[in-house]
């Protein structure tokens, strides 16, 4: 039972390989399977090591070195498995995150969309010595503005924390604990595991076709160009993949430059709680944050005298404030989030070239 689960997660992980592509050097290659490699690893974790909503975990499924679904560098992102047949307590302690929020996800099958059935925002929870104490379960009323609903459907609860500083991440003390008893350790069940290799095996597929999409959108005949995300038509369904939150409004744009090229994004940030602009690879990961930045927020970005701000995307330095280095890069694309606000009112997306 559980081999041949196996081996149709590795049939599973080649049509994805096979899917990827075609590449423009050695290097993109490299990029699109560890982007695989990476899908892969949070996959077996989210639905077979750390699944089970009778014993379930916090999982923080992405990292400096996990990165998909159009990620961001100054968020940590904690899921746990939910069930309705069950009632949860959950509780955060908040760290030193501008933003916390909690949504509630289902769907009617392993890899398929997803939709929110509830959610709250860290203005809505009710604390105890700075701890929100959460009640999750079938039987929360959907008003409850303390409490999270599930359906029959509910298969996770996902936990966000914004934060303003990319260098000084103070996360969240989260757990979660059955109310109506506990589950009990030992041997896997084989019917179990195999339900959950097989969830993780299309759960992988699907994301990477989701990423593969994306690719083919971002895949520019040669020459530099640039386009925003209204002219795109992305379906619901491949958007709901993304595990879309109420609270965030997204813009954005793709783009393809050379290395003489420089994006410039001008823009007026509206009233809100948090904004961002954060750069991502084709794949849809944000560029890694480790020595150089991948995004610009509204706690770091540096504002001009009529209340706009530009942010550079380029592999040169250009000598501005609010840069960020492409680190080989030509293609990828530009998110912008607004966290509990308005979506950006005026924004324009130009490339420059370098002189010289």
């Amino acid at each position: 039972m559980t081999a041949n689960a196996m081996r149709r997660l590795l049939d599973r992980i080649g049509e994805a390989l096979d899917g990827m592509g075609p590449f423009d050097s050695a290097a993109e290659e490299a990029d699109a399977h560890r982007h695989l490699l990476r899908l892969c690893s949070a996959g077996l974790d989210l639905f077979v090591e750390r699944a089970d909503p009778a014993r379930p975990l916090p999982t923080v499924w992405m990292s400096p070195t996990r990165k998909f679904l159009g990620d961001s560098p100054d968020t940590i992102y904690t899921t746990m498995p939910v069930s309705s047949a069950h009632s949860y307590a959950l509780t955060i302690k908040p760290g030193n995150a501008v933003y916390v929020g909690v949504v509630v996800y289902s769907r009617d099958e392993p890899g398929g969309p997803v939709r929110a059935v509830s959610s709250l925002v860290d203005t809505d929870m009710t604390t105890t010595d700075g701890t929100f104490e959460i009640a999750v379960g079938a039987g929360v009323a959907t008003d409850d503005a303390g409490g999270l609903y599930l359906d029959d459907r509910s298969f996770w609860v996902m936990v966000r924390e914004y934060f303003s500083d990319p260098h000084d991440h103070q996360a969240a003390t989260i757990t979660i604990e059955r109310t109506d008893g506990a589950g009990i350790d030992g041997l896997p069940d084989p019917a179990d595991l195999a339900a959950g290799i097989d969830a993780a095996a299309v759960w992988i597929c699907s994301q990477a076709r989701a990423d593969a999409a994306l690719y083919e959108l971002v895949a520019f005949p040669e020459g530099s160009r640039v386009e925003s995300d209204p002219d795109v038509e992305v379906s619901d369904d491949l958007v709901s993949l993304f595990y879309p939150t109420p609270d965030i409004t997204y813009q954005g744009c793709r783009f393809t430059l050379d290395t003489d090229e420089q994006l410039a994004l001008t823009f007026t940030p509206p009233a809100c709680r948090f904004w961002s602009v954060v750069v991502s690879t084709p794949w849809f990961e944000s560029l890694e944050q480790r020595s150089t930045p991948a995004s610009i927020n509204s706690a770091d970005a540096e504002m001009s005298e009529d209340g706009t701000v530009t942010v550079a995307v380029s592999e040169r330095d250009p000598g501005v404030a609010n840069w960020i280095p492409l680190r080989g890069y030509r293609k990828g694309q530009v998110a912008y989030r607004v966290l509990l606000g308005e979506k950006i009112a005026a924004n324009s997306s130009f490339i420059v070239k370098f002189s010289g």
